[in-house]
Protein backbone atom coordinates (compact mmCIF):
# COMPACT_ATOMS: atom_id res chain seq x y z
CA UNK A 1 0.00 0.00 0.00
CA UNK A 2 2.67 2.67 0.71
CA UNK A 3 3.85 1.64 -3.15
CA UNK A 4 0.69 2.75 -4.55
CA UNK A 5 1.50 5.86 -2.31
CA UNK A 6 4.63 6.81 -3.47
CA UNK A 7 3.01 6.37 -7.19
CA UNK A 8 0.31 8.68 -6.54
CA UNK A 9 2.86 10.93 -5.04
CA UNK A 10 5.54 10.15 -7.94
CA UNK A 11 6.06 13.66 -8.74
CA UNK A 12 6.63 14.73 -5.20
CA UNK A 13 9.20 11.65 -4.01
CA UNK A 14 10.87 12.42 -7.42
CA UNK A 15 11.55 16.02 -6.08
CA UNK A 16 12.10 15.10 -2.38
CA UNK A 17 14.98 12.17 -3.27
CA UNK A 18 16.78 15.06 -5.39
CA UNK A 19 16.16 17.46 -2.70
CA UNK A 20 17.15 15.15 -0.06
CA UNK A 21 20.33 13.65 -1.54
CA UNK A 22 21.53 17.71 -1.76
CA UNK A 23 20.80 18.27 1.87
CA UNK A 24 22.95 14.89 3.20
CA UNK A 25 26.04 15.68 1.64
CA UNK A 26 28.83 16.32 3.66
CA UNK A 27 31.84 18.19 3.03
CA UNK A 28 34.55 15.46 3.43
CA UNK A 29 34.72 11.86 2.42
CA UNK A 30 34.27 9.92 5.63
CA UNK A 31 31.01 10.69 5.76
CA UNK A 32 29.45 9.18 2.08
CA UNK A 33 29.96 5.92 2.54
CA UNK A 34 28.33 6.15 6.32
CA UNK A 35 25.23 8.21 4.66
CA UNK A 36 25.29 5.08 1.47
CA UNK A 37 24.79 2.83 4.19
CA UNK A 38 22.15 4.69 6.37
CA UNK A 39 19.68 5.43 3.98
CA UNK A 40 20.50 2.23 1.80
CA UNK A 41 17.53 0.97 2.62
CA UNK A 42 14.30 3.38 2.07
CA UNK A 43 11.72 1.71 4.19
CA UNK A 44 8.29 2.92 4.14
CA UNK A 45 9.19 7.10 4.41
CA UNK A 46 6.19 7.12 6.57
CA UNK A 47 7.28 10.45 8.02
CA UNK A 48 7.73 12.18 4.49
CA UNK A 49 4.60 10.53 3.43
CA UNK A 50 2.98 12.33 6.92
CA UNK A 51 4.27 15.67 5.78
CA UNK A 52 3.11 15.65 2.64
CA UNK A 53 0.09 14.19 2.38
CA UNK A 54 -0.91 16.95 5.67
CA UNK A 55 0.60 19.63 3.32
CA UNK A 56 -2.20 18.64 0.61
CA UNK A 57 -5.32 18.66 2.91
CA UNK A 58 -4.58 22.22 2.53
CA UNK A 59 -2.74 23.05 -0.08
CA UNK A 60 -2.15 20.94 -2.99
CA UNK A 61 1.13 22.55 -4.53
CA UNK A 62 4.30 21.02 -2.51
CA UNK A 63 6.16 23.77 -1.04
CA UNK A 64 9.87 24.41 -0.89
CA UNK A 65 9.14 24.30 2.86
CA UNK A 66 7.17 21.00 2.90
CA UNK A 67 10.05 19.30 1.23
CA UNK A 68 12.82 20.93 3.75
CA UNK A 69 10.75 19.54 6.48
CA UNK A 70 9.98 15.95 4.59
CA UNK A 71 14.33 15.65 4.42
CA UNK A 72 14.35 16.91 7.89
CA UNK A 73 11.96 14.43 9.74
CA UNK A 74 13.69 11.82 7.38
CA UNK A 75 17.10 12.43 8.93
CA UNK A 76 16.00 12.40 12.25
CA UNK A 77 14.68 9.48 12.01
CA UNK A 78 17.26 7.92 10.22
CA UNK A 79 19.73 9.26 12.76
CA UNK A 80 17.68 8.42 15.64
CA UNK A 81 17.96 4.56 13.95
CA UNK A 82 21.74 4.91 13.89
CA UNK A 83 21.83 5.74 17.35
CA UNK A 84 19.31 2.86 18.86
CA UNK A 85 21.64 0.38 17.13
CA UNK A 86 24.45 1.65 19.32
CA UNK A 87 22.42 1.20 22.08
CA UNK A 88 20.40 -1.78 21.03
CA UNK A 89 24.18 -3.27 19.77
CA UNK A 90 22.28 -4.18 17.04
CA UNK A 91 24.50 -5.94 13.71
CA UNK A 92 21.45 -5.29 11.45
CA UNK A 93 18.99 -2.77 10.24
CA UNK A 94 16.46 -3.75 7.79
CA UNK A 95 18.12 -6.29 5.89
CA UNK A 96 21.70 -4.74 5.74
CA UNK A 97 24.73 -4.49 8.36
CA UNK A 98 23.84 -1.62 10.89
CA UNK A 99 26.30 1.81 10.95
CA UNK A 100 27.78 0.72 14.17
CA UNK A 101 28.63 -2.92 12.65
CA UNK A 102 30.30 -1.53 10.17
CA UNK A 103 32.04 1.37 11.14
CA UNK A 104 32.02 0.84 15.24
CA UNK A 105 30.01 2.75 17.67
CA UNK A 106 31.75 5.66 18.21
CA UNK A 107 31.83 6.25 14.23
CA UNK A 108 27.90 5.49 14.53
CA UNK A 109 27.07 8.27 17.20
CA UNK A 110 29.11 10.74 15.89
CA UNK A 111 28.03 10.26 12.07
CA UNK A 112 24.10 10.33 13.69
CA UNK A 113 24.97 13.55 15.39
CA UNK A 114 26.97 15.04 12.24
CA UNK A 115 23.61 14.44 10.23
CA UNK A 116 21.31 16.28 12.56
CA UNK A 117 23.91 19.09 12.48
CA UNK A 118 24.85 19.63 9.22
CA UNK A 119 21.08 19.41 7.68
CA UNK A 120 19.61 21.75 10.42
CA UNK A 121 22.12 24.10 9.70
CA UNK A 122 21.30 24.13 6.13
CA UNK A 123 17.50 24.41 7.43
CA UNK A 124 18.21 27.70 9.81
CA UNK A 125 20.59 29.22 6.83
CA UNK A 126 16.98 29.31 4.96
CA UNK A 127 15.12 30.81 8.24
CA UNK A 128 12.68 28.27 9.13
CA UNK A 129 12.80 29.23 12.56
CA UNK A 130 9.13 27.84 13.67
CA UNK A 131 9.95 24.07 11.51
CA UNK A 132 13.47 23.96 13.38
CA UNK A 133 11.46 24.98 16.64
CA UNK A 134 9.67 22.13 16.21
CA UNK A 135 11.72 19.35 15.02
CA UNK A 136 14.31 20.38 18.11
CA UNK A 137 10.96 19.87 20.14
CA UNK A 138 10.53 16.24 18.68
CA UNK A 139 14.43 15.37 19.03
CA UNK A 140 13.89 16.58 22.83
CA UNK A 141 11.06 14.47 23.63
CA UNK A 142 12.50 11.17 21.93
CA UNK A 143 15.83 11.36 23.44
CA UNK A 144 13.61 11.47 26.89
CA UNK A 145 11.52 8.52 25.64
CA UNK A 146 14.51 6.16 25.26
CA UNK A 147 16.10 7.09 28.23
CA UNK A 148 12.72 6.17 29.99
CA UNK A 149 12.64 3.25 28.28
CA UNK A 150 16.03 2.33 29.73
CA UNK A 151 15.16 3.10 32.92
CA UNK A 152 12.30 0.91 33.41
CA UNK A 153 13.50 -1.75 31.09
CA UNK A 154 13.01 -5.04 33.02
CA UNK A 155 11.94 -2.84 35.73
CA UNK A 156 9.00 -4.09 37.97
CA UNK A 157 7.84 -0.27 38.57
CA UNK A 158 6.83 0.23 34.76
CA UNK A 159 3.36 0.38 34.12
CA UNK A 160 0.58 1.77 31.24
CA UNK A 161 1.80 5.60 32.42
CA UNK A 162 5.13 5.05 32.03
CA UNK A 163 4.38 3.02 28.91
CA UNK A 164 2.86 5.82 27.22
CA UNK A 165 4.81 8.58 28.26
CA UNK A 166 7.55 6.30 26.22
CA UNK A 167 5.20 5.85 23.59
CA UNK A 168 4.77 9.63 23.12
CA UNK A 169 7.89 10.73 23.36
CA UNK A 170 9.63 8.29 21.71
CA UNK A 171 7.32 7.56 18.47
CA UNK A 172 4.16 9.77 18.62
CA UNK A 173 7.14 12.53 18.97
CA UNK A 174 7.77 12.13 15.34
CA UNK A 175 4.46 11.65 13.98
CA UNK A 176 3.20 14.76 15.56
CA UNK A 177 6.09 16.84 14.67
CA UNK A 178 5.85 15.36 11.23
CA UNK A 179 1.42 16.69 10.88
CA UNK A 180 2.67 19.95 12.79
CA UNK A 181 5.24 20.57 9.72
CA UNK A 182 3.04 19.57 7.03
CA UNK A 183 0.20 21.91 7.97
CA UNK A 184 2.64 25.01 9.31
CA UNK A 185 3.93 25.10 5.34
CA UNK A 186 0.46 25.06 4.31
CA UNK A 187 -0.33 27.91 6.29
CA UNK A 188 -2.20 25.88 8.21
CA UNK A 189 -4.89 27.75 10.93
CA UNK A 190 -3.17 27.68 14.45
CA UNK A 191 -6.41 25.32 15.47
CA UNK A 192 -6.01 23.45 12.29
CA UNK A 193 -2.23 22.59 12.98
CA UNK A 194 -3.26 21.75 16.52
CA UNK A 195 -5.89 18.74 14.76
CA UNK A 196 -2.94 17.68 12.88
CA UNK A 197 -0.63 17.14 15.78
CA UNK A 198 -3.64 15.73 17.76
CA UNK A 199 -3.81 12.97 14.40
CA UNK A 200 0.32 12.59 14.55
CA UNK A 201 0.00 12.20 18.08
CA UNK A 202 -2.53 9.59 18.60
CA UNK A 203 -1.52 7.90 14.91
CA UNK A 204 1.86 7.47 16.75
CA UNK A 205 0.78 5.15 19.44
CA UNK A 206 -1.47 3.42 17.56
CA UNK A 207 1.51 2.93 15.16
CA UNK A 208 3.75 1.61 18.06
CA UNK A 209 1.41 -0.87 19.94
CA UNK A 210 1.00 -2.48 16.13
CA UNK A 211 5.10 -2.54 16.48
CA UNK A 212 4.32 -4.01 19.79
CA UNK A 213 2.47 -6.56 18.47
CA UNK A 214 4.69 -7.41 15.59
CA UNK A 215 7.61 -8.94 18.36
CA UNK A 216 4.85 -11.76 19.29
CA UNK A 217 4.42 -13.16 15.55
CA UNK A 218 7.20 -15.33 14.42
CA UNK A 219 5.36 -14.78 10.67
CA UNK A 220 5.94 -11.10 9.59
CA UNK A 221 6.96 -9.46 6.95
CA UNK A 222 8.24 -5.95 8.78
CA UNK A 223 11.80 -7.80 9.21
CA UNK A 224 11.60 -7.37 13.29
CA UNK A 225 13.17 -10.00 14.83
CA UNK A 226 10.92 -12.40 16.98
CA UNK A 227 10.91 -11.29 20.33
CA UNK A 228 12.86 -8.45 20.56
CA UNK A 229 11.50 -6.21 22.36
CA UNK A 230 11.42 -8.97 25.17
CA UNK A 231 15.13 -10.36 24.55
CA UNK A 232 16.26 -6.22 25.41
CA UNK A 233 13.83 -5.99 28.40
CA UNK A 234 11.41 -3.69 26.97
CA UNK A 235 8.10 -3.78 29.01
CA UNK A 236 5.60 -3.53 25.50
CA UNK A 237 1.80 -3.01 26.51
CA UNK A 238 1.08 -6.66 25.76
CA UNK A 239 3.14 -7.59 28.86
CA UNK A 240 2.37 -4.66 30.65
CA UNK A 241 -1.56 -6.40 30.27
CA UNK A 242 -0.31 -9.79 31.21
CA UNK A 243 1.78 -8.15 34.80
CA UNK A 244 -1.05 -6.26 35.45
CA UNK A 245 -3.48 -9.29 35.68
CA UNK A 246 -1.20 -11.58 37.50
CA UNK A 247 -0.42 -12.94 40.92
CA UNK A 248 2.73 -11.81 42.73
CA UNK A 249 3.95 -15.36 42.53
CA UNK A 250 3.86 -15.14 37.96
CA UNK A 251 5.23 -11.39 38.58
CA UNK A 252 8.23 -12.45 40.32
CA UNK A 253 8.68 -16.00 37.69
CA UNK A 254 8.24 -13.62 34.58
CA UNK A 255 10.71 -10.96 35.66
CA UNK A 256 12.86 -14.35 36.27
CA UNK A 257 12.09 -15.69 33.08
CA UNK A 258 12.96 -12.45 31.47
CA UNK A 259 16.32 -11.88 32.77
CA UNK A 260 17.25 -15.28 31.95
CA UNK A 261 15.89 -15.77 28.69
CA UNK A 262 15.98 -19.44 28.82
CA UNK A 263 12.44 -19.84 27.02
CA UNK A 264 11.54 -16.76 25.11
CA UNK A 265 8.48 -18.87 23.85
CA UNK A 266 7.00 -19.72 27.32
CA UNK A 267 7.22 -15.75 28.14
CA UNK A 268 5.57 -14.40 24.96
CA UNK A 269 2.70 -17.76 25.24
CA UNK A 270 1.84 -16.21 28.70
CA UNK A 271 1.49 -12.76 27.29
CA UNK A 272 -1.15 -14.00 24.48
CA UNK A 273 -3.03 -16.22 27.04
CA UNK A 274 -3.45 -13.37 29.42
CA UNK A 275 -5.36 -11.76 26.76
CA UNK A 276 -2.75 -9.06 26.61
CA UNK A 277 -2.31 -9.74 22.42
CA UNK A 278 -5.97 -8.31 22.06
CA UNK A 279 -6.05 -5.83 24.82
CA UNK A 280 -3.40 -3.96 22.54
CA UNK A 281 -5.12 -4.46 19.01
CA UNK A 282 -8.40 -3.00 20.95
CA UNK A 283 -5.97 0.04 22.21
CA UNK A 284 -4.56 0.08 18.73
CA UNK A 285 -7.85 0.82 16.82
CA UNK A 286 -9.11 3.13 20.18
CA UNK A 287 -6.08 5.00 19.36
CA UNK A 288 -6.61 5.02 15.26
CA UNK A 289 -10.35 5.85 15.92
CA UNK A 290 -9.07 9.29 18.23
CA UNK A 291 -6.60 10.09 15.25
CA UNK A 292 -9.72 9.68 12.51
CA UNK A 293 -11.64 12.29 14.75
CA UNK A 294 -9.35 14.99 14.31
CA UNK A 295 -8.89 14.24 10.99
CA UNK A 296 -12.78 14.32 10.60
CA UNK A 297 -12.87 17.74 12.68
CA UNK A 298 -10.82 19.36 10.19
CA UNK A 299 -13.00 18.68 7.44
CA UNK A 300 -10.82 18.10 4.76
CA UNK A 301 -11.43 15.11 2.99
CA UNK A 302 -8.75 13.32 1.60
CA UNK A 303 -8.58 9.79 0.12
CA UNK A 304 -4.97 9.82 0.06
CA UNK A 305 -4.44 10.64 3.45
CA UNK A 306 -7.08 7.69 4.63
CA UNK A 307 -5.01 5.10 2.63
CA UNK A 308 -2.04 6.28 5.13
CA UNK A 309 -4.23 5.33 7.55
CA UNK A 310 -5.17 2.39 6.43
CA UNK A 311 -1.69 1.67 5.63
CA UNK A 312 -0.17 2.26 9.13
CA UNK A 313 -2.42 -0.51 10.52
CA UNK A 314 -2.83 -2.82 7.88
Amino acid sequence: MTTDLHQELFKEFGLFEAKFRTLIQGDFPIIEPICRQIFKSKGKQLRPLLVFLTHKLFHEEVSEQAYLAASLVEIIHAASLVHDDVVDMADMRRGNASVRALFGNKTAVLAGDYLLAHAFLNAYDKGEHKMLRILVEAIRLMSEGELIQLQYARNPQANYQTYYRVVECKTAALFRCCCHCGALTAGASAEQMRLCEEIGNNLGIAFQIQDDLLDLNTETPSGKLYGNDLREGKLTLPALYMLEHASAPEKEAFFRDLESLNDLNNLIDRIKQSGGEAFAREQALHYREKALEAYRALQRPSPLFETLTDMIFS
